[in-house]
């Protein structure tokens, strides 16, 4: 999956860009980084990726699982979560 085009979901923006450069050092790209959930799915729409990596807080009104749901279920992209919450739920 070298080269694969991954969108970043994350609301941090210090662990964003660390995502980022990690996974562009690797030889991924990372075309943009999202805050929020809406945003998320709009721009899963727009730019296809191959993978999005979600935290689960997130800005705005729809959090991390919200939109990872709407991604898979619009674009059948596949989501793997990245956080540092945790509880029951997720």
């Amino acid at each position: 999956m070298s080269g694969a085009k991954i969108l970043v979901v994350e609301d941090e923006r210090i662990t964003a860009e660390d995502i980022k450069a990690g996974l562009e050092f690797d030889g991924y790209q990372v075309p943009v980084i999202c805050s929020s959930g809406e945003d998320a799915v709009q721009k899963a729409g727009k730019i296809k990726p191959d993978l999005v990596l979600m935290d689960i807080r997130l800005e705005g009104e729809m959090d991390g699982i919200e939109a990872a749901c709407e991604i898979r279920r619009l674009y059948d992209i596949p989501v793997i979560y990245l956080t540092a919450y945790s509880d029951e739920k997720t």
